[in-house]
């Protein structure tokens, strides 16, 4: 593993094996044949779960068959703390290293974009006394860092967010993840989008050439600048804030051209303000009816804010929240979320399932209804009114209802789509309203996400009624609004973002913030048509080579690309729908899973994708697994049968965990059912064939998977919390 112990690890890795510029225009679809699986990207989602909590494996096990994810995306931990605060050493030994080691010990890490968390996993993470460390060496660098800004302790979503700083921190570093404006996904005003593209010297690179704009169009500085922008559109294509500028250089240099081709580019990137192109003088002398074509199509004023856009851990996003690709140039994050949180004021075992099931049923629903925002004369309200109308003014544009009311909370209302509001303490049953599956709920409030204390409401409370997502600070916030969601967090989700994503874009500094629910939901996704056809469903494959071949002829939005995963793993990406040969030959005898995803070329990358189970059979050997009942209760155990002619060892495994294991081609196996725990099971046996070759032998054994068997571990499943009792200051 390259530097697994180091402190960038997986983050060193700086492979883009997709082109940026093939993806700055991306979108959502909707897959046909052979069988259909809507409603998110569980290819890109690794699920972390605590084994020795059976409430995790229960939250987990439901999640992961409800969402299909691949088992090799799913990372059991041991021996976590059963707490909800922990030191900053122990998260970064006992989580966020083992997970980061995982990713890329399995080589998924080209295609993990979200780290979730199942229940029973600690919500925050003591950091006071990095904050010391990082106070003193800031006043020997003659700089000053506000101590009450961080107050000592950050959530668990933002340390495995910050990931590359979390690590860093170990080395002196991690200031960016108590910053304010650390989060450079999150969508600034747009004004500040043609600002600061880089850092460090090609930052003052881009500044000096912009600086000579005011030069005669002959100078030799202003010559310069254009063939230095140049570079940098052609080195980072992703980045607005150059492509604007070099439209800026080529209008006053009559290069017309240029000036038409860059101007698309920063419109494609989601440049949109009509008035600040029409009002420049920089562009007076173009005529040329493409370029005006091009501005008349801008909205006119444009959004205050930069454009929603999809996320992908292999982006690097720039100071300005626009993507990079020189090496440097950008930061690389996990988007994350808890599942459920069943202890202490969370929820119980049952709100939390019916909870996820609600928001992977509202997946592609386009529902209809009202987003509401709180204005009531308290602090908490008031912080944030002002920027209610803007959110507004985007969603009734989007076609959406929106209104801003004079109460805490909407009253006797039955189509919440999502709501912001101010408030300290509620229950949201007495207002007589109902939220609509998959509504992200926000309050602002000092313990919403301080789930071991008693003040205030939490925000379990809006899952409790079925919202999709909603968050709260793991300590005292010290009413910095740049830690809670910004009112826009509706827009990108009405724009079809993911929750996880929606969050994201609108938290500038999320390092106090939890964030509990499903991260894939999109329940404002617009799904396209593309259907496949070159293999069937469970078909068992004798011959070498299969073509798949695929027709969008009904889809209303063009693909980007297409990405092939075998075994959860991925293989290959392509640009274009042409048909892909597969060679059967080289896949060993035995199950496997083809997934094809397909990447929209909207914004919001949205993905979907088809998923095939197949066994091939070309050298005649396979692997059998057999389960007694396949209903087993959990104080029981689930009894196997497993057999491979002439193997040398098989071993049986659960979400990518080996289970148990024999040397020889046959056996039995009594397992208890609590190391599954409850809820929905998938196990496979695997076995391998050392071919007769000598353990010197560099080839690699041959491994023959067998079809997974399904069961089901019944139990109790709790209908209220589990209070610890721990004390605050005994954590």
């Amino acid at each position: 593993m390259r530097d697994r112990l180091g402190p960038m690890g997986l983050f060193a890795n700086q492979k883009f094996s997709l082109v940026l510029s093939a993806w700055i225009l991306t979108a959502a679809f909707f897959i046909g044949s052979p069988k259909l699986h809507a409603g998110g990207n569980s290819e890109n989602v690794l699920v972390v779960v605590n084994e020795d909590s059976q409430s995790s494996k229960l939250i987990a096990n439901h999640y992961i068959a409800l969402r299909k994810v691949p088992a090799i995306n799913v990372v059991y931990l041991k021996d976590i703390p059963n707490k909800e605060l922990i030191p900053l050493d122990k998260f970064i030994n006992l989580i966020l290293r083992p997970i980061l080691v995982q990713i890329e010990d399995r080589g998924l890490d080209q295609n993990i974009d979200y780290i979730v968390y199942s229940a029973d996993f600690p919500t925050a993470v003591n950091i006071k006394q990095l904050a010391r460390q990082l106070t003193e060496t800031s006043k020997k660098q003659g700089r000053s860092l506000n101590q009450a800004n961080f107050n000592g302790v950050a959530s668990i979503n933002a340390l495995t967010f910050f990931a590359q700083h979390a690590l860093a921190s170990e080395q002196g570093g991690g200031e960016e993840l108590m910053s304010l404006t650390g989060n450079r996904y999150y969508r600034q005003e747009s004004s500040k989008v043609l600002a600061q593209p880089f850092v460090g010297p090609l930052q003052k690179e881009f500044q000096r050439s912009i600086d000579t704009f005011s030069k005669d169009k002959d100078d030799p500085l202003f010559l310069a600048a254009i063939d230095s922008l140049k570079k940098m559109a052609r080195n980072n294509p992703g980045q607005m804030a150059v492509h604007y500028w070099r439209a800026k250089f080529a209008a006053k240099s009559g290069d017309t051209a240029t000036a038409i081709r860059s101007i698309k580019w920063a419109k494609a990137m989601g440049l949109s303000d009509r008035a600040k192109i029409e009002n420049d003088s920089s562009f007076y002398n173009i005529s040329d009816p493409d370029f005006l074509s091009e501005i008349r199509e801008m909205k006119n004023g444009g959004s205050k804010f930069a454009i929603s856009r999809g996320f992908r851990q292999r982006y690097q996003w720039a100071p300005n929240g626009m993507l990079n690709q020189t090496k440097g140039q950008g930061q690389r994050y996990f988007l994350s979320t808890v599942l459920a949180v069943t202890r202490n004021y969370g929820n119980s075992e049952m709100e939390a399932l019916e909870q996820i099931r609600g928001s992977i049923g509202a997946d592609f629903t386009k529902p209809s209804g009202t987003f509401y925002f709180s204005d009531i004369p308290n602090a908490r309200s008031k912080a944030r009114v002002r920027l209610f109308r803007d959110a507004v003014n985007l969603l009734q544009g989007l076609g959406y209802r929106a209104r801003i009311v004079k109460t805490a909370l909407p009253k006797s209302v039955d189509d919440i789509l999502g709501l912001t509001c101010g408030i300290h303490e509620f229950d949201f049953g007495k207002s007589r309203s109902s939220l609509v599956p998959g509504a992200i709920c926000e309050n602002l409030t000092s313990f919403g996400g301080k789930l071991t204390d008693i003040r205030q409401t939490k925000l379990s409370e809006f899952l409790r009624y079925g919202a999709g997502g909603s968050s709260g600070t793991v300590v005292e916030p010290m009413v910095r609004l740049e830690k809670f969601p910004h009112p826009m967090i509706h827009v990108h989700y009405a724009r079809g973002c993911s929750l996880a994503e929606s969050f994201y874009q609108s938290i500038s500094g999320p390092f106090q913030t939890l964030i509990v629910g499903d991260a894939i939901c999109q329940p404002f996704a617009t799904p396209v048509t593309v259907t496949m056809s070159g293999i069937e469903l469970n078909e068992e494959i004798r011959d070498d080579e299969r073509q798949l071949s695929f027709d969008a002829s009904r889809s209303l939005i063009p693909i980007a690309g297409i990405e092939l995963y075998i075994d959860g793993q991925l293989k290959e990406q392509y640009f274009s729908l042409d048909p892909i040969n597969m060679k059967m030959g080289l896949l060993s005898d035995g199950f496997h899973e083809m997934r094809v995803v397909f990447v929209g070329s909207n914004r919001q990358e949205t993905r979907n994708r088809v998923i095939v189970p197949f066994e091939v059979n070309i050298t005649n050997r396979n692997c059998q697994l057999e389960v007694e009942t396949p209903k087993v209760n959990l104080k029981d155990n689930v009894s196997l049968s497993f057999s491979s002619e002439n193997a040398d060892t098989i071993r049986l495994f659960h979400n990518h965990r080996v289970i148990h294991e024999i040397d020889g081609d046959s056996g039995t196996a009594e397992i208890p059912a609590t190391v599954f725990g409850r809820g929905p099971v998938a196990i496979q046996a695997i076995a391998t064939f050392s071919n007769g070759l000598d353990d010197g032998d560099a080839t690699p054994p041959t491994l023959i998977a067998s079809v997974p068997v399904s069961i089901i571990i019944q139990g109790e499943i709790s209908k209220t919390k589990r209070i610890t009792g721990q004390a605050e200051n005994n954590e």
